[in-house]
């Protein structure tokens, strides 16, 4: 008995000896061995894509594709000039509108990427599935072929809870064989999910900082973005909805934190800010309803104040926010005097430098 606890004993000096020892080599341990082991250690918000290989070109636009509940969806991709594979960068989504594409999105209509390399962010251009939409009549054209919109589960959904989307005597879109019917105009997609999906995708191939998410869009790329914002709040950092708000009977506030920047145009007729019937016969939420419905989803006041950018002025630029939201969430509304078009001009990307200057205030 004596022997058995004499070897115990031993046994407990030679590992409190081999700690010790381990204790103090451990900081030539972390020189030789750190890199590598630091590398593999998930950093907080460093996606599973640092320190990979990127599958396109840094300071270039490459397109991608990936298959989504058995669809090839299409999307691009922009690396800033300064990508760094080991350092979380924040990503920007760009949604396209009605019937456009992941190019003109970059190319014509935003221009995001010319801010993004200037700032040293990520932006994607995800593009809607196309349908055939046979030949169809918009506001001032015949057209035929496919059509590429997003579900934003209320342009497929007419009429609402609050009646139809659209007149009686509104321009007849390309409706969807799944939703058929007066003001139907997309498909049944899940396009909220193959967003979800997607962002996974760009996490595990490019080191995304996953805290600083961000979506953009134009148009109906804007409604879209709307929605995004509603069912992606716990992943996404803030939305800026571009002159797109959700058809009535179809608002929606999240049920987190999320900050949100409307942005619309004085003399937009095509998504009227007031609510007012466009001129292709459609009804909108008024972006003073999205206001008062996001302000208080994020326990902001009623009042609103002066909301300062670095655009103020330019095409009448000005924006307003809710006073006092929770947890540091902003709920702005920018106005400028402008059609329905992206905020810009010659010489000025004015739109992009204030939607930036937003965007990157916020993460989760």
């Amino acid at each position: 008995n004596f022997k058995g606890r004499r070897e115990i004993i031993t046994d407990l000096k030679r590992g409190a000896l081999v700690v010790a020892i381990l204790f103090m080599l451990s900081p030539i341990l972390t020189l030789v061995l750190g890199n590598e082991a630091m590398a593999k250690r998930p950093r907080r918000g460093a996606s599973p894509g640092c320190g990979e290989v990127p599958p396109t070109a840094i300071g270039q636009t490459e397109t991608l594709y990936m298959t989504f509940e058995g669809l090839n969806r299409k999307y691009n991709v922009h690396l800033p000039p300064g990508y760094d594979p080991d350092v979380p960068h924040s990503l920007v989504l760009n949604i396209h509108g009605y019937n456009g594409n992941s190019e003109e999105q970059e190319v014509n209509t935003s221009e995001m990427s010319v801010n993004a390399d200037a700032n040293g962010y990520i932006v994607v251009y995800p593009e809607a599935y196309p349908y055939d939409g046979g030949i169809w009549r918009g506001p001032e054209w015949l057209a035929t072929g496919p059509v590429r919109t997003w579900n934003d589960l209320a342009c497929n959904s007419s009429p609402g809870p609050e009646g139809p989307i659209c007149a009686h005597n509104a321009f007849s879109y390309a409706a969807h064989p799944c939703a058929p019917g007066e003001c139907n105009y997309c498909g049944c997609q899940d396009d909220i999910g193959f967003i979800d999906a997607l962002l996974d995708e760009l996490e595990a191939s490019y080191c995304i900082d996953t805290r600083r998410e961000y979506a953009t869009g134009f148009s109906t790329g804007g409604e879209f973005v709307q929605r995004l914002g509603c069912s992606l709040a716990d992943r996404l950092a803030a939305i800026v909805p571009v002159h797109g708000t959700l058809h009535i009977g179809f608002d929606c506030a999240p049920g987190a934190d999320i900050a949100t920047m409307n942005v619309w145009g004085s003399n937009d007729n095509i998504v009227p800010p007031d609510g007012t019937l466009s001129t292709d016969g459609y009804w909108y939420t008024p972006v003073s309803e999205v206001i008062d419905a996001w302000g208080a989803a994020q326990g902001c006041d009623t009042t609103d104040t002066a909301y300062p950018t670095v655009s103020d002025g330019i095409r009448h630029w000005t924006c307003t926010q809710r006073d006092n939201c929770a947890n540091g969430v902003e709920v702005v509304s920018c106005s400028w005097r402008g059609p329905h078009w992206w905020p810009k001009q010659p010489q000025s990307d004015f739109g992009n430098e204030a939607i930036w200057e937003f965007l990157s205030k916020h993460s989760k």
